[in-house]
C-alpha cells in the first residue's frame, strides 16, 4: 500500500508541476504569445533564408510555441459568450465608423482591416466557446473534431472574399503603407487555423475521461460543493473529496485484484484443461505487475480530470498518460503471451509436431508487439509515421549494407521453417557441427552436441550447408557388421551358419522387414498416391533391406557381411536390438562348431640352418 501512495503520488506531483508554469495566464495571453511567436518566425526565416544549416533561434521559438500549444487546452474553459460580444460591439461601432471615410482613403482602409480582424477573431472564438460548451457537455471525440473543423472552415472563408478583394483594390503606395497591418492580419489568421488544427489533432485527448463522463462526477462535484458551508471558489472541496474517494477505491481494487484474476482464470483456463495449480499461479503473477500499474496510472488520470474540471485535462499530460497505456498494454500482452500463449500454442505443437514453426511464431508476435508499441508511441510524439516508413525507403539501402548478415540470417530462419529440414529436437549434422536441435531463432539455431555443449549456428550457414537429419526415418536404423570366421571353417558350416542366421533376423520382431514394413502400410493415404511419381520408402524414411551374405575372403579369416535394419529408430531401443541379434549370432557359430578368427600371423620354418643341426648332432654323440 505504501508504494502504490508513493507513485500515486509521484506522478500526480509531477503531472501538476506541468501545469502549475501556465496556471496565471488565460485564452486570450496563450493565443497573443503564439501570434507574436508565429510573427517572430517569420522575421527569422526572412533573416536567415540565405544562410545553410540549423537556427538555434529558430528551433527555440518554435519549442516555445509547441509548448503553448500543448497547455492552451487547459484555458478553453476560462472564456465566455460575454467577451464575443464585447467583440460585436466594437465591430458595430467600427461598422458605423466606416461609413463616414471615404471609400480608398487611409483611414477607411485601416478601419476595414481592424473589421476584417474583428470577424477573424470572432469566428475563432466562437469556435472556442462551442468547444468549452461541447466539454462540459462530457461530448465525445466525434462532436469535438466536428466543432474544430467547422471553425477552421469558418476562420478561412468568412472574411476571404471582403479580404481579397480590399488587397486587390490597394495602389501599390496603399499596400507599402498598411503592409504591416496586412501582415499582421494574416499572422493572425494563420494563427487561428494552427491552433484549430492542433486541437483537431489532439480531438482524442480532449474528449472526456470515460469514467467521469460515465459516472458524470461533475454532478457529483457540484453536489458536494452546495452542501459545504464555505466558499468553493478559493477551494473546491468537491474535488478534493472526489480525488481522495477515487485513490481509495483504486486502492481496494489492487488488494482484491490478485483474487479477481485468480478466480478469472481459473474458469478461463479450465476451458483448456490446465489443471497444474502452479502453473495458473505463475499465469497470474505475470500478468499482476503491469495491471497493477495501469490501475496507478488509471487512478492518477481520472483524479487529474476531477482536479482539471471544468477544463480538459492538458494535452501534454494527457498525450504522457496514453504513451503510459500503450507501454503498459504492450507489457501486458507480452504477459499474457509468456503465460497462456505459450501453453495454448505448446498445444498447437504437440498436434502439428512442428516445435520450431511455434517457437518462431513468439518470436515473431513479439518483435510484432514492440514495433507496434514503438510506431505508436513515435506517433504520440508527434513523428509522421507514413513519412518515416517512407523515408526507411531511401535509407533502406544503407540500413541494409550495415546489417546485411542479420537481414540473411531473419530470411534464412523463414527458408527453414518452409524447406522443413530439421525440427526441434532433431539429431543433426550440419556445418562440422553433431547434436540436437534446441531451438530454431530469428537469427541462429541452437544446438545441443552429444558432449554437452551449446552451440550456436548462424541460421545462414545452415542454409549454405549439408544438413542430415538422423531424425527423419520411420522406421529402419542400419546395423551392419563383418562375422570373420576361421579358415578351419568348411563350405558346409558356412552356408548353414548363413542361412541360420538369416532364417533368425527374418524370425527376429525387432529387425525390419522387406514388404511388411513399408510406407505403404502406414496410416498416411496420402503415400499410396505418391509411389508412381517417388520412392515413397525413401521419401517417409522406410528401410527394411536384409543380407547376409559371405563377402570376403580376408587376410585372416572368411569374412560373413550382416545388413539389416532395426525397426526402432530410438537410440536405446536400437542397442538393445543389436545386442541381442549379436548374442543370437554368436549361439549360432557355437552350434555348428565354428570358430570367429582373429588377426593372428603363422610362421612357417622350411629349412633348418645347418650349423645348428651338426651342433645338435655332435652334442647326443657326445652324451652318448
Amino acid at each position: 500500500m505504501t508504494k502504490f501512495i508513493t507513485k500515486f503520488l509521484l506522478i500526480f506531483s509531477i503531472c501538476l508541476s506541468a501545469y502549475g508554469q501556465d496556471k496565471d495566464k488565460n485564452l486570450i495571453d496563450v493565443i497573443t504569445e503564439i501570434k507574436t511567436i508565429n510573427h517572430q518566425i517569420l522575421i527569422i526565416k526572412d533573416q536567415n533564408k540565405d544562410k545553410n544549416g540549423t537556427n538555434q533561434e529558430l528551433d527555440a521559438v518554435t519549442l516555445k510555441k509547441q509548448r503553448l500549444l500543448e497547455s492552451i487546452s487547459v484555458f478553453i474553459t476560462n472564456y465566455s459568450k460575454a467577451d464575443i460580444k464585447e467583440f460585436d460591439s466594437l465591430k458595430q461601432t467600427l461598422d458605423k465608423r466606416i461609413k463616414n471615410y471615404q471609400e480608398g482613403s487611409n483611414k477607411y482602409i485601416q478601419t476595414k482591416i481592424e473589421i476584417l480582424s474583428l470577424e477573424i477573431k470572432s469566428s475563432f472564438y466562437n469556435a472556442m466557446l462551442s468547444l468549452s460548451n461541447a466539454f462540459k457537455a462530457n461530448a465525445d471525440q466525434s462532436e469535438i473534431n466536428s466543432i474544430l473543423q467547422n471553425g477552421i472552415i469558418s476562420v478561412q472563408t468568412d472574411s476571404y472574399h471582403d479580404l481579397k478583394a480590399l488587397k486587390d483594390s490597394l495602389s501599390e503606395t496603399n499596400k507599402s503603407d498598411f503592409s504591416d497591418l496586412l501582415l499582421n492580419l494574416d499572422i493572425q489568421k494563420q494563427t487561428y487555423e494552427e491552433i484549430l488544427s492542433y486541437l483537431s489533432s489532439h480531438s482524442d485527448l480532449l474528449a472526456s475521461n470515460f469514467l467521469f463522463s460515465s459516472l458524470n462526477l461533475k454532478v457529483v462535484i457540484n453536489y458536494i460543493n452546495e452542501l459545504v458551508p464555505f466558499d468553493t471558489n478559493k477551494f473546491n472541496f468537491g474535488k478534493f473529496i472526489l480525488i481522495i474517494a477515487i485513490f481509495v477505491f483504486f486502492i481496494s481494487l489492487r488488494k482484491s485484484l490478485s483474487k479477481i484474476i485468480f478466480v478469472l482464470f481459473t474458469i478461463f483456463l479450465h476451458k483448456e484443461k490446465i489443471e497444474n495449480q502452479t502453473l495458473r499461479e505463475q499465469f497470474i503473477s505475470i500478468i499482476r505487475r503491469p495491471i497493477s500499474v495501469f490501475l496507478i496510472a488509471y487512478s492518477v488520470d481520472v483524479c487529474l480530470s476531477v482536479f482539471f474540471y471544468p477544463s480538459p485535462v492538458p494535452i501534454r499530460i494527457a498525450n504522457l498518460f496514453v504513451i503510459i497505456y500503450i507501454v503498459l498494454i504492450s507489457w501486458l500482452f507480452v504477459g499474457m503471451l509468456d503465460g497462456y500463449g505459450m501453453v495454448a500454442l505448446s498445444k498447437l505443437a504437440q498436434k502439428s509436431g512442428r516445435k520450431e514453426v511455434v517457437n518462431l511464431i513468439i518470436k515473431i508476435l513479439y518483435f510484432i508487439i514492440i514495433i507496434i508499441a514503438i510506431l505508436m508511441i513515435l506517433s504520440r510524439l508527434g513523428f509522421d509515421i507514413s513519412t518515416l516508413i517512407a523515408s526507411l525507403g531511401i535509407g533502406g539501402l544503407a540500413v541494409a549494407l550495415a546489417t546485411k548478415d542479420i537481414i540473411a540470417n531473419f530470411f534464412a530462419s523463414i527458408l527453414l521453417l518452409f524447406d522443413n529440414s530439421f525440427s526441434q529436437g532433431d539429431w543433426i549434422v550440419c556445418a562440422g557441427v553433431e547434436g540436437t536441435v534446441v531451438e530454431v531463432g530469428l537469427r541462429k539455431t541452437t544446438i545441443r552436441t552429444f558432449d554437452n555443449s551449446l552451440v550456436f549456428v548462424p541460421n545462414s550457414k545452415i542454409m549454405s550447408e549439408n544438413v542430415k537429419n538422423w531424425n527423419r526415418r520411420k522406421i529402419g536404423r542400419q546395423i551392419k557388421m563383418s562375422i570373420g570366421l576361421t579358415y578351419s571353417s568348411t563350405p558346409a558350416q558356412i552356408k548353414e551358419c548363413i542361412n541360420e542366421i538369416k532364417t533368425m533376423l527374418q524370425n527376429h520382431p525387432g529387425i525390419a522387414k522387406s514388404g511388411e514394413d513399408s510406407a505403404l502400410n502406414s496410416k498416411d493415404v496420402r503415400l499410396k498416391y505418391k509411389q508412381n511419381m517417388v520412392s515413397v520408402d525413401d521419401l517417409a524414411g522406410y528401410k527394411s533391406n536384409l543380407f547376409v551374405v559371405l563377402d570376403e575372403f580376408g587376410d585372416n579369416s572368411i569374412n560373413i557381411l550382416i545388413y539389416c535394419f532395426s525397426k526402432t529408430v530410438i537410440w536405446g531401443e536400437f542397442l538393445e536390438t543389436k545386442q541381442d541379434v549379436m548374442l543370437k549370432i554368436m549361439d549360432i557359430l557355437s552350434k555348428y562348431e565354428v570358430d570367429f578368427a582373429f588377426p593372428s600371423q603363422s610362421l612357417y620354418i622350411e629349412k633348418l640352418p645347418k650349423i645348428e643341426y651338426d651342433f645338435i648332432n655332435s652334442k647326443e654323440s657326445k652324451n652318448a
